[in-house]
């Protein structure tokens, strides 16, 4: 192949063959009414706009759609001081083609079977066991969906296993307060880190991550919620007192109704759910913000953090050296 390094790497002039995954696809006219289409491909590390232009689109079709692992051969150019990438030949690849997955589509940095192994393990030490076996049951019936799933589209943990590692994250949290607040119920706490966000396994499709026509017209939080009551009503725990709590929990997890909650959150348990799962999303837009900073440490301004992130006075130690 031309050229095997990613995205982040490219230069103009570079010419390239490989694979990536097609992120966006829109159809355009020319100014001379012809048909082109306007892609935004990605890989591991970063995202290139490229153009499929009337004479290559004729000529290699547009059977392929947004989530599809594509090969593409193409030369960049710069475009307004960016590169984009001008497609000459394209077409739709399977992933067992391409030799590294992980280098095309981003992905969780966390083995997920862990992760999984370790939040199964949580399962069973809450209580009632009724509780118990319910979370576990709804872990297993999703537990491939769930380890591979984004967590959303585009604002945090938006990749393949980040689901299962923003739920592993929340729980870790709620378990260190849980240490130092006596009054919060565990056991629901527990659950309720571990299914708040159950409702993104309807809302988003994961081979594509495109929303399903439920997670455009009802959104996660009603989707999760009916997902919980149709488990419970199967296994006869539908008059359980801990369902309400979960419920509320699910219901209230984004605090406002600006923000897309139902209710506000009135218990104990669902305000710790939703001030970590804030804080949990928060530090993982700052995190991902700061990948790429200024000589004074300044981040571009990001949309979701509403300014520049600042990567610190003080610097941190380099990732693997002991502290």
């Amino acid at each position: 192949m031309a050229s095997t390094y990613f995205i982040k790497d490219f230069k103009d002039g570079d010419q390239i063959l490989q694979f990536f995954e097609l992120r966006a696809k829109g159809s355009r006219k020319t100014r001379g009414g012809q048909d082109y289409l306007d892609l935004k491909l990605g890989d591991s590390t970063a995202e290139i706009s490229a153009k499929l232009w009337p004479e290559a689109l004729e000529k290699w079709g547009a059977d392929f759609e947004i989530g599809s692992i594509v090969k593409v051969e193409g030369r960049i150019e710069m475009y307004r001081d960016r590169g984009q990438l001008i497609i000459e030949k394209i077409r739709k690849a399977d992933e067992n083609e391409v030799p590294n997955i992980s280098d095309v589509i981003k992905s969780t940095e966390y083995n997920v079977d862990e992760l999984y192994a370790e939040l199964i393990g949580l399962t069973e030490t809450l209580e009632p066991l009724e509780l118990s076996n319910y979370v576990k049951e709804i872990l297993e019936r999703t537990a491939d969906q769930f380890k591979r799933a984004p967590a959303a589209m585009m604002i945090h943990h938006a990749y393949r296993g980040g689901l299962i590692e923003h739920t592993w994250s929340v729980t870790q949290k709620v378990l260190a307060i849980l240490e130092i607040e006596p009054k919060i119920n565990r056991s629901v706490a527990i659950s309720g880190a571990i299914l708040h966000d159950i409702g993104k396994l309807r809302e988003i499709t994961v081979a594509t991550r495109k929303r399903t026509i439920g997670g455009r017209l009802i959104g996660h939080i009603t989707l999760g919620v009916t997902f919980l009551g149709e488990v419970a009503l199967e296994l006869g725990l539908e008059n359980e007192p801990w369902l309400l709590d979960l419920e509320h929990i699910l219901l209230s997890h984004h605090g406002e109704p600006e923000f897309g909650a139902p209710v506000r959150p009135f218990t104990r348990e669902a305000i710790l759910i939703h001030f970590v799962d804030n804080l949990d999303s928060r530090l993982k837009i700052i995190d991902e913000a700061l990948l790429s900073v200024d000589s004074e440490g300044f981040s571009q301004y990001n949309k979701w953090l509403e300014g520049r992130a600042y990567s610190g006075v003080i610097p941190r130690p380099p990732e693997g050296d002991d502290v």
